[in-house]
């Protein structure tokens, strides 16, 4: 008899946990685009970096904490690393810089990077990885309302805003915090 409550307590108690997650993970908490367990409910992710597209901030095979609840009380800001969404396939995670935010005006000339008039402070770029022409010049766009303008920190190598075009802020998964496991013993340093 003993054996049989024991059972059934272990059942409720399964079916209520399963509720419980199934409600967190359709309630999304964090606002995120992520589409995992561990994004939407626990609040982080964990990426593995695939390409040279932002170097020398993140080198291939740089293992990433991602916290999708990092943007739930406060707004990306410039120069923040975040993860998204792809526009052209969503079924893939990017990861860029945040360049431009709704509202702002940005541009390249000898590459330096303006918002609204302004050069931003990049010192994440290896100037020896920007030479071709696209990443010396671009001509001025306005950031809408619900989008985001993207760059990879490698210029010269990076699949970027200036190709792709502008992501929706909805497509944030979260910003990259830091590198868990990393190649240059790099294990555990912050994402700058």
């Amino acid at each position: 008899m003993r054996v049989k409550r024991y059972c059934w307590f272990l059942c409720l108690l399964l079916v209520v946990g399963a509720v419980t997650f199934t409600v967190a993970f359709q309630a999304n908490p964090y606002n995120t685009a992520a589409d995992t367990f561990r994004g939407r409910v626990l609040g982080f992710e964990l990426f593995r970096i695939p390409s040279h597209s932002m170097q020398p901030t993140l080198l291939p095979g740089d293992y990433i904490y991602v916290s999708t609840s990092a943007y739930r009380d406060e707004k990306p800001q410039i120069n923040d690393v975040i993860t998204f969404l792809y526009p052209k396939d969503r079924s893939i995670n990017y990861i860029k810089r945040l360049i431009g935010r709704p509202g702002d005006r940005v541009n390249i000339k000898n590459f330096e990077v303006y918002v609204n008039g302004k050069a931003i402070q990049q010192p994440y770029i290896d100037s020896r990885l920007a030479k071709k022409p696209f990443s010396r010049y671009m001509q001025e766009i306005i950031i809408p309302k619900n989008k985001l303008f993207v760059m990879g920190d490698n210029r010269d190598n990076s699949n970027d805003g200036r190709f792709f075009g502008l992501i929706n802020q909805s497509d944030i998964i979260g910003k990259a915090t830091r590198v868990i496991f990393g190649k240059q013993h790099r294990m555990g340093t912050a994402i700058q």
